[in-house]
């Protein structure tokens, strides 16, 4: 028996799982980088994002509740390793006037990609 084509829908769903899993591990990511961070400034900056990240949480929610989903997060490989190499630089790092810089660079990487996912669902739905 043939199996069924996989449509637009089937593909949101998935990639939806994929940007909630990651949400999640952001929000796991945060405290762990503001706590690193040696400038006020980017502390703060990680705390608001922290903030900002439960909203996203809640209106992937409501998302998966509009396509009569239940919310689940499939394992995000990209993020994973953003989120890798963020704790790899606060262990290299720590203690040097580079730390700063490099948690920044994480912080762009991971806000890039939320960029890309987003995007693509919203030209999708």
């Amino acid at each position: 028996m043939a199996k069924e084509a996989k449509k637009l829908d089937d593909l949101f769903h998935d990639t939806l799982k994929d940007i909630y899993f990651a949400e999640k591990k952001i929000l796991s990511t945060l405290p762990k980088m503001a706590k690193a961070a040696h400038s006020e400034e980017l502390k703060a900056a990680f705390e608001k994002h922290y903030g900002e990240t439960e909203g996203q949480i809640e209106r992937l929610e409501e998302v998966f509740a509009l396509i009569e989903k239940k919310p689940q997060g499939k394992t995000c490989a990209a993020i994973v390793g953003i989120t890798e190499e963020g704790a790899e630089i606060m262990t290299e790092y720590k203690g040097t006037p580079a730390l700063d810089a490099g948690l920044l660079a994480a912080a762009q990487a991971v806000e890039h990609y939320e960029i890309s996912r987003y995007g693509t669902r919203l030209t999708w739905a």
